[in-house]
């Protein structure tokens, strides 16, 4: 993990100081790194993952829209992912890795293939809206497989307060975001979100909770 890390510091400071082309220069740690977490080169990922030119900076420079960049300091990720469907806000992005992450309107709803609690369904109803208002308490549902693999569902009361602009590196560059803070409250845990959101109200970048074992996955544009 801390070799991982490593390799993600020196790419962003490279990409910071122009040293090279920084989409190549991320995308060349990135592989190494993703070799790393599964033991192997990006050859030897799980089968779930695209073809190895999926990821390459040809790519990426051709359609950054469809990338992310996926985070999850707990498993030691730190990667690219690539989208897969999107229709009517709702994306879905599989990893370098493997694992998969589904989005509506940039608010996570549902994970598969992670070394932990995947999220099986979370409602982002109302998220948008109160974003879009400045702030604002919701109601919020996750639903998760307990021991026994049955699907459990747990509530939350989410607070959304607004925390000002902020200047954010999204890996290959920096942009100014203005950023809301989400605390949710439920009978098993207590965990705050971050979302950061560009000028047309978009989420460009965000810090979401997954469960327990997981805990955070971070994501963002390029």
């Amino acid at each position: 993990m801390i070799r991982h890390l490593g390799l993600w510091g020196c790419a962003l400071l490279l990409a910071a100081c122009g040293g090279r082309n920084p989409v190549d220069t991320v995308v060349g740690v990135l592989n190494t790194s993703a070799g790393v977490l599964s033991g192997g080169t990006t050859e030897d990922a799980p089968s779930t993952t695209l073809a190895k030119d999926a990821f390459t900076p040809q790519a990426i420079a051709d359609s950054p829209d469809d990338y992310r960049l996926f985070t999850i300091n707990a498993l030691g990720i730190a990667e690219l992912a690539r989208r897969l469907t999107s229709a009517d806000g709702h994306e879905t992005f599989v990893s370098q890795s493997g694992f998969t992450a589904a989005f509506r309107d940039g608010v996570l709803v549902a994970t598969r293939g992670l070394i932990g609690e995947d999220i099986m369904a979370a409602s982002a109803t109302g998220v948008v809206e109160t974003l879009a208002a400045g702030g604002g308490t919701i109601t919020r549902d996750i639903e998760r497989l307990d021991g026994r693999n049955r699907i459990r569902t747990f509530s939350y009361s989410c607070t959304f307060t607004p925390a000002g602009p902020e200047t954010i590196n999204l890996g290959i560059r920096s942009t100014e975001a203005d950023r809301f803070d989400e605390r949710c409250r439920g009978r098993d845990v207590v965990f705050d979100n971050i979302y950061w959101l560009d000028e047309t109200g978009a989420i460009i970048a965000s810090r979401q909770y997954v469960s327990p074992t997981v805990a955070y996955l971070r994501s963002n544009r390029l």
